[in-house]
């Protein structure tokens, strides 16, 4: 008898060789990720039409190569530091940090204070680059930094251009992990915080994931809308007022939109 579950697989590069059909289903399992952050057992077994020890299989086998990580409370798995790792390089190939190095550089030397490009990385933000600041009190460069999104104003920005779905299954439960006491640490709180952030078009972090350290981030887009990375720009607590907030706002977000028009090409079709 065959397989009624197989039998509803998608016929696309099907081969009779092993190895090269467990490739090909390892890539297909890859590709999850651009529409989802993660994926469980079962359901990369429907999407494969294979059985659920099958899909364990090739998870297990991309997890011990670190193009998986798995979350420990649910047992899900998500895109992994050696997939990260390869994006990042195939963004190095046409320039993402080169091109936005002087954008930064001039909007550090513009408000004086330290400035970061920053990219999302399932709940954590990656800080890809960063341009310290002038002053003789300021924030250190934070290049390489990993830090939990919703702790951040970088991280806000980002979640705030996802879907509620996404949202939801990034953060399962209603309860989030603090990093200081100004931390959100409610789903229904970050819910809210990510509203007035579409809003208001930025994002603002007061001593959430630093005591003493605030910022401001902006979107950068592509020109469809979609968010591909942001501009933070990070400060001590005690030179952003509301008025100072609201210009570092508008410098960044004319940054974004100089880098954006710098970085991307025109959209085809």
């Amino acid at each position: 008898m065959r397989n009624e579950q197989t039998d509803k697989a998608p016929s696309r590069g099907r081969t009779s060789d092993p190895v090269i059909g467990s490739v090909h289903n390892a890539l297909r399992l890859l590709e999850v990720f651009k529409d989802q952050p993660s994926i469980s057992v079962k359901e990369g077994a429907a999407r494969l039409g294979v059985a659920p020890s099958t899909a364990h299989r090739l998870l297990s086998t991309l997890l011990s190569h670190g193009f998986v990580s798995q979350d420990p409370a649910n047992r899900s798995y998500r895109a992994g530091p050696a997939l990260l790792d390869i994006a990042l390089g195939a963004l190095e190939g046409i320039d993402v940090r080169r091109t936005a190095r002087h954008h930064l550089e001039r909007l550090s030397a513009a408000v004086r204070e330290t400035v970061n490009l920053i990219v999302l990385d399932g709940t954590m933000i990656r800080f890809l680059d960063s341009v310290e600041g002038p002053e003789a009190v300021r924030v250190s460069s934070r290049t390489g930094t990993v830090l939990p999104a919703h702790c951040t104003a970088g991280g806000k920005v980002l979640l705030a251009a996802l879907g509620e779905a996404q949202l939801r299954r990034l953060y399962p439960t209603r309860r989030l992990v603090g990093l200081t006491a100004h931390s959100v640490t409610d789903r229904s709180r970050l819910e809210a915080e990510l509203e007035r952030v579409r809003r208001d078009g930025f994002a603002a972090s007061f001593e959430q994931s630093t005591a003493g350290l605030s910022a401001i981030a902006v979107p950068i887009e592509d020109p469809r809308g979609n968010t591909i990375a942001a501009i933070g720009v990070s400060a001590p607590s005690a030179r952003l007022d509301d008025g100072r907030v609201a210009a570092i706002a508008k410098a960044a977000a004319e940054s974004a939109a100089r880098i954006a028009r710098e970085l991307l090409v025109p959209v085809r079709g």
